[in-house]
C-alpha cells in the first residue's frame, strides 16, 4: 500500500515518466508473449508437416522394398525375352507367362513384361518446401529427407517413361512374321528398357538406404497398416509373390516389417512363398 501511495504522490514529469515506463513494459511483455506464441505455432506447424512427410516416407520405404524384392523376377523376364528375340528366325511365337498379366485387367491389352508401378509421391514434401516449416526444420533432417525425395523424383520420371516404352513392345504379344529388322528393333527397345529399369532399381536402393538411416519421430507413421482392412503388409507381400512367383526375394521386406513391429507392437511375419493374398 505504501508503494502505491508513493506512486499516487508523483506529479509532473515524474508521473509522466512512470506512466510511459508502464506502457513500455506492457508493450514489451505483449511482444514477448506474441513471439512465444508465434514460435510455438511455427514449431507445431513444422512438426505436423514433418509428420505428414514421414507417413509418405513409410510408403516409399514399402515401394522401394517391393522393387528390390521383384528385381530377380524382372531380370529373369528380360533375359528370357532377350533370348527368345535372339533365337527367333523369321517368325515370332507369342509366349506370355500368365503371371505377367495377373490382376492387371485395367490394362485391357496384354503386356509382355511386368514391373511394379507405384505412386512414388512427394506431395507432402513439396507442400513442406512451399511453407514456412522448411525454414524452421532441423538442417540435418532436411538434408536426409531431401536425399530421399531426390531419388524418388528420378525414379518416378523413369517409371513413367519405362511404362510407355514397354508398351512399344506389345506387338510381341502377337504371333506372326518377324524379320531381321523387326528383331533388331525389338532388341534395341528391350535394351533401352532394361537400362531404364536398372537405373530405377538403383534409385530404389538409394531411397531405401536413406529411409533406413532416417531418425523417424512420428510414432503413427504406420497408421495406414495398423488401420488396414485388407490384410495390410502381409497381404501385400503375399500378393507380390502370387503375381511374380517364387523368384520374389521376400527378405527385402524384412527391414520394413521389423520397423513396423517395433513401432506398433504388431507381430507381422513374412508369408510363405507362393501364399495366396
Amino acid at each position: 500500500m505504501r508503494f502505491f501511495r508513493q506512486i499516487g504522490d508523483l506529479k509532473g514529469w515524474k508521473r509522466f515518466g512512470f506512466e510511459v515506463a508502464i506502457i513500455v513494459v506492457g508493450l514489451g511483455l505483449t511482444l514477448i508473449a506474441q513471439d512465444l506464441i508465434s514460435n510455438a505455432n511455427r514449431a507445431r506447424a513444422t512438426r505436423e508437416a514433418t509428420d505428414a512427410v514421414e507417413v509418405d516416407l513409410v510408403m516409399l520405404y514399402l515401394n522401394a522394398s517391393e522393387r528390390l524384392a521383384v528385381e530377380p523376377c524382372r531380370r529373369e523376364q528380360f533375359r528370357a525375352l532377350a533370348d527368345r528375340i535372339e533365337r527367333s528366325n523369321g517368325y515370332w511365337t507369342a509366349e506370355i507367362p500368365e503371371s505377367i498379366n495377373r490382376n492387371a485387367e485395367h490394362m485391357v491389352l496384354p503386356r509382355v513384361l511386368r514391373s511394379p508401378r507405384r505412386p512414388w509421391s512427394d506431395a507432402t514434401w513439396r507442400a513442406l518446401l512451399a511453407s514456412d516449416a522448411a525454414i524452421d526444420m532441423d538442417r540435418r533432417r532436411f538434408i536426409q529427407i531431401s536425399a530421399v525425395f531426390v531419388a524418388t523424383e528420378g525414379f518416378r520420371e523413369r517409371q513413367d517413361a519405362a511404362f510407355d516404352l514397354a508398351g512399344e513392345l506389345s506387338h510381341l504379344a502377337i504371333s506372326g512374321p518377324f524379320d531381321a529388322a523387326q528383331r533388331r528393333e525389338a532388341y534395341a527397345k528391350l535394351s533401352r528398357l532394361a537400362s531404364m529399369e536398372g537405373i530405377m532399381t538403383v534409385h530404389a536402393r538409394q531411397a531405401r538406404a536413406a529411409i533406413m538411416a532416417f531418425d523417424f519421430q512420428n510414432e503413427r507413421r504406420f497408421v495406414r497398416f495398423t488401420s488396414s482392412a485388407d490384410g495390410g503388409i502381409a497381404a501385400f507381400v503375399a500378393n507380390t509373390v502370387a503375381t511374380y512367383g517364387t523368384c520374389v526375394d521376400t527378405t527385402q521386406f524384412q527391414p520394413f516389417i521389423d520397423d513396423l513391429n517395433a513401432t506398433t507392437g504388431m507381430h507381422v511375419t513374412l508369408p510363405a512363398p507362393g501364399a495366396a493374398p
